[in-house]
């Protein structure tokens, strides 16, 4: 496997130039996989590029590399993908980080419900954020998931030009639903997820007001990152990426 490194600094020259990598990622790279002078890593910035770079010198907190070449990753068609979600206790909210990352979401915005019982704080977000460099730098994606500040629900159905898809219990899973929604590439598409305790009848009325679409995770009362990890698949199977 790769030895991956996230990188917001990458030179924008098409072919060469240096950088050097500080921080955790450049104590990482020495202490603990023992690199050093003429081995090869990747490196990526989370925008969509990744480079091959060669190791020229440094100590724990500073490495200066060598860029050998660069890759700028193709874009996705279709519409940005949001995982709008209510956040679970406890250490699953990092695995639901981490896996939505892998299936490719663009933004994961933490709600706040009527129901919802953890509402994160910059902290948690912080912690949230190097959740999602971990899974990139093991996923081999180049772009970061975004993660927004905490927003209400009534915040978020206000929000103009989005297609709202409600993770909801007893629907109808329809995946025609979901490839006619990516087919409107000018509006994000809005994954919706409640608490444990599930949405109250206002929050539902106020989404069908919204003219949001009703999508089933199954039979069964199913965790917050279980039914958002079962729509951001049904969304992932679905995306198509441009040559």
């Amino acid at each position: 496997m790769k030895h991956r490194f996230f990188c917001d600094t990458l030179p924008n020259e098409a072919d060469g130039g240096q950088v050097v990598l500080k921080g955790p990622e450049a104590k990482h790279l020495t202490s603990v996989l023992r690199l050093g002078p003429g081995d090869l890593v990747e490196l990526f910035d989370g925008r969509g590029t990744a480079a091959r770079a060669e190791i020229i010198s440094g100590g724990k907190r500073e490495i200066e590399l060598s860029v050998v070449e660069r890759e700028v990753d193709s874009q996705q068609s279709g519409p940005e993908v949001v995982l709008a979600t209510a956040v679970p206790k406890g250490d699953r909210i990092r695995s639901l980080v981490e896996k939505a990352t892998e299936l490719g979401i663009d933004r994961m915005v933490p709600l706040k419900t009527q129901r919802s019982v953890v509402h994160p704080r910059v902290g948690k977000q912080k912690k949230m954020h190097h959740a999602v460099i971990a899974a990139c730098k093991q996923c081999g994606r180049n772009r970061l998931m975004r993660i927004d500040p905490l927003m209400t629900w009534d915040e978020l159905l206000a929000v103009e030009n989005q297609s709202l898809v409600i993770g909801q219990q007893g629907a109808e899973n329809s995946g025609e639903s979901i490839a006619r929604l990516l087919a409107a590439p000018h509006m994000p598409l809005v994954l919706c997820v409640g608490p444990e305790g599930g949405w109250t009848d206002g929050e539902l009325d106020a989404a069908r007001e919204a003219k949001a679409t009703l999508i089933g995770v199954g039979r069964h009362t199913l965790r917050i990152e279980t039914a958002a990890l079962a729509l951001a698949a049904l969304v992932s199977a679905s995306r198509k990426v441009e040559d």
